[in-house]
């Protein structure tokens, strides 16, 4: 019998050609059967026929786009100081509601390519820890975890944090244990006190209560210098999954070209290529200088193929 793994990403009009990419990456390299859940936020019709002609060639895969408009989501916080954040960054809350009968299921960003089979990963033990990710313990004096507690004082500093990006997800224990409302409840709660919402979230609720995975796993791309200085005994020589918190699509970066081979097999090449190009070009003649910002088109500064941006 044929093996189903459930990928669950959330993403809108703008991301969906990267969403493209990080499935196509994944088709590429897993022979299990990939059950794709699409958390979307807004993708138009030409461009999901877009999405399934890019992935046309793969057969072991069924794509389910789920309407998030039903959760809400613009109730959390994106503007103002979070205006580099959609909206749909808060959907993986809703994990557990939308399929309560899966035992496993993986959570992925999209601005991710995936140079193995992902099965390694969901194969992983989850001991009966409500979730499995990757620590962030590669900063100095565990700066990201302190970063946590000046949010919410109760949680202890010496906890290690996580980059909630990629999550292997265990979806009984995150029902039994009220997870998509205590995220909610503490959402509101803090709202004007977070930096990276649903990530500062999830590592107030899962504080050392989580199964740590291998940098490997998620393995993002800018902390490699980072890692190499904090964590010396550590090797980090063949990447499961890139994770590029910094967008291989405005600038130059670590692993830049497994992006880009992923991008040339792409029906979305040329876009991707024609906005990459202009938002380049503006982005350095006028990113660096805040008093330019106001002369610049104001998408290279929003939700629209972002910086340092999330889904």
């Amino acid at each position: 019998m044929t093996e189903h793994i459930p990928i669950f990403c959330a993403t809108d009009e703008n991301y969906a050609p990267f969403t493209s990419l990080m499935m196509k990456s994944m088709l590429m390299h897993t022979n299990s059967f990939i059950d794709f859940y699409i958390m979307d936020g807004g993708i138009k019709e030409k461009t999901k026929k877009l999405i399934n002609k890019d992935l046309k060639k793969y057969l072991n895969k069924k794509i389910t786009y789920i309407d998030m408009g039903m959760y809400d989501l613009n109730r959390f916080p994106c503007t103002g100081k979070f205006e580099r954040f959609s909206a749909n960054t808060f959907a993986r809350y809703f994990v557990p509601e939308i399929v309560p009968n899966l035992e496993k299921v993986i959570y992925m960003d999209v601005d991710i390519i995936v140079k193995k089979d992902i099965a390694e990963l969901y194969h992983q033990d989850m001991k009966n820890f409500p979730i499995g990710a990757t620590p962030c313990d590669f900063n100095e004096n565990n700066g990201m975890m302190q970063q946590v507690k000046n949010i919410c004082p109760d949680v202890n500093v010496e906890s290690v944090a996580f980059n909630a990006g990629i999550l292997l997800m265990n979806i009984p224990k995150l029902i039994q244990m009220d997870y998509t409302n205590q995220a909610i409840r503490l959402t509101e709660i803090f709202a004007d006190k977070l930096v990276f919402p649903d990530q500062d979230i999830l590592n107030i609720i899962f504080e050392n209560n989580y199964l740590p995975l291998d940098y490997r796993f998620d393995f993002i791309h800018s902390t490699l210098p980072r890692i190499r200085k904090y964590k010396t005994g550590i090797k980090i020589m063949d990447p499961i999954m890139i994770h590029y918190t910094t967008k291989p699509w405005n600038l130059n970066v670590y692993y830049q070209n497994d992006f880009e081979e992923i991008l040339r097999d792409s029906v979305f090449y040329k876009l991707i290529l024609r906005k990459w190009r202009s938002r380049r070009i503006s982005y350095y003649l006028f990113g660096f200088i805040p008093i330019f910002k106001k002369y610049v088109p104001k998408d290279i500064f929003a939700n629209q193929y972002l910086i340092e941006g999330e889904i």
